[in-house]
């Protein structure tokens, strides 16, 4: 019996556990972020199992609507993509001066992304589309107010689908098969980069802009020099 999520989800933690010790400096980053981005834990009830069919430790997918591993994996996801822009360009986060009120910013991106994903799936827009799209609203709203995020928010989103697609490939190579197994076969990008969904990579690009630009704004810093 393969538990394929629990297997992704821990792997999903490595590169936030490196960088947290190379990086101490944006342990705070991760502090913050990582408990702000943990309510998207609780719709795995949307993806599954529309979107893939991974078996849940205690069936916990099928009792309360998502399990263990969704919590393991948003953590896991939200560490990394939230540092990557600053860990590959050597940036460092720099406070911008401005007093700004970080929980009602928090909790407005939030609601605005889970809400327009939840209208756009209401009107029968795939799940995962719906998602990244919500985000794309979300950062673009941002960039707007705050143009200086614009190359943090798109790099750092390439680079988070860089990893993203590292960890799937060593996730494909322990469990050979587990792509065809557990995914449904997509509706608009039916397409594999390496034997990885379009659709996951796709994902890993949208988590990465919002994390980046998202926590910049709630918090109110910019990037510089190290």
């Amino acid at each position: 019996m393969t538990y394929e999520f629990l297997v992704l989800a821990l792997l999903f933690l490595l590169p936030g556990a490196l960088i947290w010790f190379v990086r101490p400096d944006l342990r705070w980053l991760m502090k913050r972020t990582v408990p702000f981005a943990l309510p998207f834990a609780t719709t795995e009830w949307l993806f599954y199992p529309e979107y893939w069919t991974p078996r849940f430790l205690f069936d916990l997918a099928d009792r309360i609507g998502f399990g263990l591993e969704d919590v393991l994996f948003v953590a896991g996801l939200a560490a990394f993509s939230s540092t990557a822009y600053a860990v590959a360009f050597r940036r460092a986060v720099v406070p911008r001066g401005d007093a700004v009120r970080s929980l009602p910013r928090a909790v407005g991106a939030l609601g605005l992304v889970l809400g327009l994903a939840g209208l756009l799936r209401g009107v029968g827009v795939p799940i995962l589309y719906a998602s990244v799209v919500a985000m794309g609203v979300c950062a673009a709203a941002l960039w707007w107010v705050r143009p200086d995020l614009w190359g943090p928010g798109l790099l750092g989103g390439l680079v988070s689908a860089v990893i993203y697609l590292g960890l799937c490939l060593i996730f494909a190579g322990l469990l050979p098969g587990v792509f065809e197994r557990t995914w449904r076969p997509s509706l608009l990008l039916p397409g594999r980069f390496l034997g990885v969904p379009l659709d996951e990579l796709l994902y890993g690009w949208g988590a990465g802009v919002v994390a980046t630009v998202v926590p910049a704004w709630t918090f109110g810093f910019g990037f510089g020099k190290r």
